[in-house]
């Protein structure tokens, strides 16, 4: 896997994305709200799950704007570190360190959930199907460890990140679905390489 090293320079031009992501969803709320409804009971997970994200913005709300910045700055640049760091690592010709693979897959996935929750990206109209992640979903850490770094990269180099104009939709959208991918991925990968490191290798 290649190296690519940038310098991030996160700006406070991300703050209107995470107050267009939630201003997004108000007059749909709104209207839930203004009219409630029983909600059927085969519903009642897709309720709960409403409500919970309805807390998670309820909490945001009541955070600092520079603190909530202050932790995307820091999630960015430990993503871009670990990205470096596990191409490096990986490109070498000789045995994967599972354990490393381990940590460093956990570490990305808890940075890229805070990311999706500090970010709040709306999604796009149409979710696209992503037909690269194929490579990654055969229970072997190499291809997949190819997959994620190209998410990683192409997440990172969104120029939303750096771009001081009113934040693109499409770029926004393109964003959401890298952090859900690199989420999924980084997930897939760390059970894999757990179940590896505790059985030496074996099944690889």
């Amino acid at each position: 896997m290649k190296q690519h090293r940038v310098q991030l320079t996160i700006k406070p031009l991300i703050l209107p994305v995470v107050v267009a992501g939630c201003l997004c969803f108000a007059p749909t709320r709104a209207r839930a709200q203004a009219q409630p409804a029983a909600p059927p009971p085969q519903n009642l997970d897709m309720r709960e799950n409403q409500i919970r994200s309805l807390e998670i913005e309820q909490e945001k709300a009541k955070r600092d704007p520079q603190a909530i910045l202050t932790e995307i700055n820091e999630d960015l640049h430990r993503l871009q570190a670990l990205n470096d760091e596990m191409a490096h690592a990986t490109a070498a010709p000789q045995q994967l360190n599972y354990k490393y693979i381990l940590d460093s897959t956990t570490e990305i996935k808890k940075r890229a959930l805070r990311l999706k929750t500090d970010l709040a990206l709306p999604p796009s109209a149409k979710e696209e199907k992503r037909t690269d992640l194929k490579e990654a979903d055969n229970g072997q850490l190499q291809p997949g460890l190819v997959v994620l770094n190209k998410l990683l990269d192409s997440f990172l180099h969104n120029a939303i990140f750096s771009d001081p104009g009113m934040p693109d939709p499409q770029l926004a959208a393109k964003a959401k679905r890298d952090l859900d991918d690199i989420i999924m991925l980084s997930e897939k990968l760390r059970k894999t390489a757990d179940k590896l490191n505790k059985t030496g290798g074996k099944g690889q």
